[in-house]
């Protein structure tokens, strides 16, 4: 069924019953259905995915360039401030997806590709060279791969963490 379809149809069946209640959920339900195809939400994931790459990076040059230009190596409440904004920012993009909603696997297949993104970023920027005591560069395979998947799963944990606060909030609102 295509997704005017599914409104329809639903809209139908909440005009159709006498219970108010349940008419005015099933018609929030028909509202909330997703109206963009796979492809849409790979490309919003994606575009997600270059923004994490972009923050990042400039969170990384920014404390880089605090330190005097690469003269000195950073600080360990630098690297534990890298180190929470890495783990945030994932986060909270995973949240506003999942706001948006936008469909997990289309979220996951474009955070995988987290590694290509910061890449190209690095070398068009000319700044791989700046980042020496910072991050590892070149990125060896085995850095690369479990924060590709860290961040890909810290993505889908602030999914997850959304649509739970977004469950219980609607519990809260209706007891019944």
């Amino acid at each position: 069924m295509t997704h005017e379809e599914w409104t329809t149809g639903m809209r139908n069946e909440a005009d159709s019953t006498g219970d108010t209640r349940w008419a005015a959920q099933t018609r929030r339900a028909a509202a909330s259905l997703p109206r963009r195809t796979v492809r849409a939400d790979a490309l919003l994931a994606a575009g997600a995915a270059l923004g994490v790459a972009v923050t990042l990076l400039g969170l990384i040059l920014a404390a880089h360039l605090l330190t005097g230009a690469g003269t000195r190596v950073p600080r360990p409440s630098q690297g534990w401030w890298l180190g929470l904004n890495v783990g945030l920012i994932p986060l909270i993009a995973g949240m506003i997806l999942a706001a948006d909603r936008a469909r997990p696997g289309a979220v996951a297949a474009a955070f995988l590709t987290t590694p290509l993104w910061w890449g190209l970023l690095t070398h068009l920027l000319g700044v791989s060279g700046l980042l020496s005591g910072w991050t590892a560069w070149p990125l060896s395979p085995t850095a690369t791969l479990p924060a590709t998947l860290g961040i890909t799963g810290l993505t889908l944990g602030g999914m997850g963490l959304y649509r739970r606060v977004q469950g219980g909030w609607a519990r809260l609102r209706n007891p019944a």
